[in-house]
């Protein structure tokens, strides 16, 4: 994979409310050669939109990139990478999206998982609100 970036793996269909999962690009990360076979722990936040999920998991991610060094958090000028995110309040992404890059974590009992950071957007649970 190239530059570790956010992958759209299920699109909303505002028009006629549905839902498409993208098998291809979820296997594109899930099945790399080097993780295929460790069991998965997805990490996720789910929420209304414009509530700072993008913002959250850039944080995560900033964790996880600094290999636990006692500094992941940052300075006040060093700017936030991952997914997309910005002031205002109109939406800047629709459905679910994986994080291209998945970190392998070694359990207390030794065994490796990946860890998979997800962002599952808001018009997800304005359906399943409606149809419950």
């Amino acid at each position: 994979m190239d530059k570790p970036c956010p992958i759209q793996i299920v699109l909303a269909h505002e028009d006629d409310h549905n839902f498409e999962l993208d098998e291809k690009a979820l296997e594109r990360v899930l099945m790399q050669e080097h993780i295929r076979d460790l069991n998965v722990v997805v990490v996720s936040v789910a929420g209304a939109f414009r509530k700072g999920k993008s913002f959250l998991l850039d944080f995560m991610l900033r964790f996880m990139y600094s290999q636990r060094s006692s500094s992941w958090i940052g300075g006040n000028h060093e700017p936030l990478i991952g997914f997309t995110w910005r002031g205002g309040c109109e939406r800047e992404t629709t459905g679910i999206q994986i994080w291209s890059e998945v970190f392998v974590v070694e359990k207390p009992d030794g065994s490796k998982v990946q860890l998979c950071n997800w962002h599952i957007l808001s018009c997800l649970f304005a359906r399943l609100w409606k149809s419950g």
